[in-house]
């Protein structure tokens, strides 16, 4: 970094630092070199605002020229695994649990059901550092060996709840390999190594990239307490702006996601501001069954247009039994655009995420028929630049 003058104010450096360290673990100790692709795809999750990327590039670049040095990494996880907190001060007031079993988990939850529930901690961490709230009860289910699990059936993908998101997107595209330019547009590389899949279900924001994705494929959520489990689909797990049904006593355990069949024709799309490590203004997920020129299955999956990640019921009824012809779709169009009612704030105003969900159907129409989408995956940074 200081070969190549890529750190300015310095701010934004030891994260730029951390990201190049996993770089040259997980390349240049492999003898695999640093491309500029590379370099741009994983430290699209650091952000910097003073000497532009050109010279952060360059410095991953070189760094692909350093010997390779090994780790004992097996040793080093096991030793960091054996630490545990210790309360002293001020702190010894606060209860923290982190259970190693899905049956205590839920024990210590029946008896706290308040304590604020934590995995990657990707976004709860930011109530407590930008919004200075503070929690006097939390519960940790990152080292739940249950949900730390992907489980492979015959008809679905079970996704436990601690899974992080790497590794549940990784089992996702295993099964639909379409998705893995969607999965690296999902926040930054950092994020989606400590963030959960079952985290960012259970949050519920409107916004959250996964929901609309899972709605379309027709996930279902199981809830677990002590008193039994009960399972539905991932839609109704919402009843308003980060609210959900889940008891006191609950917790969301696992997310079952159908395996893909030969008759779907899933996209999905997100539009925002920029391209990599940021919110979406709209996502929209779209998983139609053509057959016979007739539309015989739709799910619709949004996110940026309600209160909640909502499945298009009346959409997805405009479209099913019609031809899927262009009078069709531009019925649909209209249907969608009334659907919902989007509100306008920082990142669109509602009468932009209303033309753009249309716009995102007509999108899915074209590529139906043939024309090629817009590849932006494929633009490159000059390194001339």
């Amino acid at each position: 970094m200081v070969k190549c003058h890529a750190s300015q104010c310095g701010f934004c450096t030891p994260g730029f630092v951390m990201s190049l360290f996993g770089m040259y673990q997980n390349h240049v100790c492999k003898g695999e070199p640093i491309t500029r692709e590379m370099a741009q795809q994983e430290l699209s999750g650091n952000l910097c605002r003073c000497t532009g990327y050109r010279p952060i590039l360059d410095a991953a670049q070189l760094m692909g020229s350093l010997p390779p040095v090994t780790l004992d990494e097996t040793d080093l996880l096991s030793k960091l695994e054996q630490i545990t907190p210790v309360a002293i001060g001020l702190e010894a007031a606060f209860f923290y649990k982190s259970p190693r079993t899905l049956a205590a988990l839920l024990q210590q939850r029946a008896a706290h059901p308040q304590a604020q529930l934590v995995a990657g901690c990707t976004d709860v961490g930011l109530w407590v550092t930008k919004q200075h709230r503070q929690f006097e009860q939390v519960l940790d289910l990152s080292q739940v060996g249950e949900l730390r699990r992907i489980e492979n059936s015959p008809r679905h993908i079970a996704i436990g709840a601690a899974v992080t998101l790497h590794d549940a997107f990784a089992a996702l595209v295993s099964d639909r390999p379409q998705l893995q330019t969607f999965f690296n547009r999902f926040a930054g590389l950092p994020v989606r190594n400590s963030g959960t899949l079952g985290g960012n279900v259970a949050n519920g924001s409107p916004i959250g990239d996964s929901m609309p994705l899972l709605i379309a494929l027709g996930a279902t959520v199981l809830l677990m307490s002590v008193r039994g489990q009960r399972e539905l689909p991932l839609e109704r797990l919402y009843t308003g702006y980060r609210k959900n049904i889940m008891a006191p006593d609950e917790l969301l355990a696992w997310i079952k996601v159908p395996k893909a069949s030969v008759d779907e024709n899933l996209r999905i799309y997100k539009i925002s501001k920029r391209f990599d490590d940021d919110i979406s203004a709209i996502c929209l997920a779209l998983n139609l069954h053509v057959e016979g020129g007739v539309v015989r299955a739709a799910s619709l999956g949004a996110g940026g247009v309600a209160a909640t990640p909502v499945r298009a019921v009346q959409t997805e009824a405009a479209l099913l039994g019609q031809p899927w012809s262009f009078q069709t779709v531009q019925l649909a169009i209209a249907v969608l655009r009334a659907e919902f009612s989007p509100i306008s704030d920082m990142r669109a105003s509602a009468a932009y995420r209303i033309q753009v969900l249309g716009n995102l159907l007509q999108r899915y129409w074209l590529e139906s028929q043939g024309v090629q989408q817009i590849d932006l995956a494929s633009f490159v940074l000059d390194e001339t630049a």
